[in-house]
């Protein structure tokens, strides 16, 4: 089986290539690209024209909810929405109910993930820092890692103990395992439900401060440096938390960084009266922080975006903004946001925008993933983005089991058209029918 993906613009940030050209898959492998291919025979054409064709995307920070959140999101509508989103390998983060504390759970994880009603998209499980996610003890880490975590974290319950911390990172680095890190002083965030300063005391909502994300990114950056451990921070939010983070890759701690889209499209205004949809950890912050945030990522202190996709039942979020979870779904709008509010406004270019959402993140969390180099990951991993497509994010249109989303409605320019994992698992209604034909 022979396909030919054809007049794309090829972005591989793996290689450094940014080029008008075709490229040739055969079964489930890329066999090269270029324009020699054009002529060869094959079963199927995609005409790209106008259209990027890029290394199947990577979000290093995903809620699957399962085992135990099942009417929020499953493992299989997870991964559909994924694939909907241009991603081929998604890392699952620990919390769920049980937390993925074993190897048995680790199992579980990846046979779901394989099952042929998943949506063909790898799946990659981070396991639980310590047992129960109680920052107490640590978890069988050798084992998990034996089992398949690619990374360790206690995702929304931080470790406050330093020194349980710093005999985690000690342990991860004789195991070689990345430490992916929610960092919150959790003492002074107890109650609050979004970002501390005018806006909260106008709406009388007990506030989350800046600060309490600031001290723990300090706190693990200097054990990371001490320890050696690498340390992976996830979704910052503030301007302090990215010149901390600058400050630390200047000493030289195996620091990194990611962002998500929530943090660079929204403000704490945003919450209005009382939306439950804008509630997400850490909270919306200001201008000024999106402002340092956007400068950040172009000049590569935040070194990836991820969705940070938090599924939520709908009776979950219908209640008082106080009592209402912290997350919405984002798999499938992280890719139009991304060009709407960063592309198309000059602050990455094309081949900058495909590093941050797919090679960067493959290459912190050493995946096989974010290349199209030839036998560089198992099967081909492949997207195709129309950059230039314009829609509006529709909720109730989406793979995802969750509609909490603030993203509704949105007019967006930029679409993921076609998802390949060794064979198509995703093709939007939007791509031209014309444009695609059997030979």
């Amino acid at each position: 089986m022979r396909t030919l993906l054809k007049n794309g613009r090829i972005l591989d940030p793996s290689q450094d290539l940014d080029e008008v050209s075709s490229l040739l898959l055969e079964d489930d492998q890329i066999v090269g690209y270029g324009r020699e291919f054009e002529n060869v025979e094959v079963d199927e054409t995609y005409d790209c024209t106008g259209m990027w064709i890029c290394p199947g995307l990577v979000d290093p920070h995903v809620h699957l909810r399962e085992p135990g959140g099942e009417e929020k999101e499953t493992i299989i509508t997870g991964t559909q929405a994924a694939a909907a989103g241009g991603y081929t390998t998604i890392c699952c983060m620990p919390n769920t109910n049980p937390p993925l504390d074993s190897p048995a759970l680790i199992d579980f994880i990846l046979d779901r993930a394989a099952s042929p009603e998943a949506g063909g998209v790898f799946v990659a499980p981070v396991g639980a820092l310590t047992k129960g996610m109680k920052g107490e003890e640590l978890a069988d880490l050798a084992a998990m890692k034996k089992a398949g975590i690619i990374a360790a974290s206690d995702e929304q319950f931080p470790i406050q103990n330093a020194l349980v911390m710093s005999q985690a990172m000690e342990f991860c680095v004789q195991l070689d395992l990345p430490i992916m890190a929610h960092c919150e002083d959790t003492n002074l965030t107890r109650g609050g439900s979004m970002n501390e300063g005018s806006i909260s005391a106008m709406l009388g909502l007990r506030g989350i401060p800046r600060s309490a994300e600031e001290i723990a990114i300090v706190r693990n950056c200097l054990l990371s440096l001490h320890t050696g451990c690498q340390l992976h921070i996830m979704r910052v939010s503030t301007w302090g938390a990215v010149e901390m983070i600058r400050q630390a890759k200047f000493l030289g701690a195996p620091v990194t960084c990611e962002i998500c889209p929530m943090h660079f499209t929204f403000i704490e205004d945003h919450v209005g009266e009382f939306d439950t949809r804008f509630k997400i950890l850490p909270p919306l912050r200001t201008q000024v922080d999106i402002d340092l945030i956007v400068q950040a990522l172009a000049d590569g202190t935040i070194d990836c975006i991820a969705s940070d996709h938090s599924p939520h039942a709908s009776h979950e979020v219908d209640v008082p903004f106080e009592e209402a979870p912290f997350g919405s779904a984002q798999l499938e709008s992280a890719v139009g946001v991304t060009l709407t509010m960063l592309t198309h406004k000059g602050v990455l270019s094309p081949l900058e925008t495909i590093n941050k959402l797919s090679t960067k993140p493959a290459e912190i969390l050493r995946l096989e993933a974010g290349t199209l180099k030839p036998g560089e990951t198992p099967v081909a991993q492949i997207c195709v983005i129309d950059p230039d497509c314009e829609w509006t994010f529709d909720r109730h249109k989406t793979f995802s089991k969750s509609k909490n989303t603030p993203f509704d409605g949105m007019n967006l320019k930029g679409k993921t058209m076609l998802t390949f994992s060794g064979s198509e698992i995703y093709r939007d209604a939007l791509f031209p029918d014309s444009r695609y034909t059997l030979s």
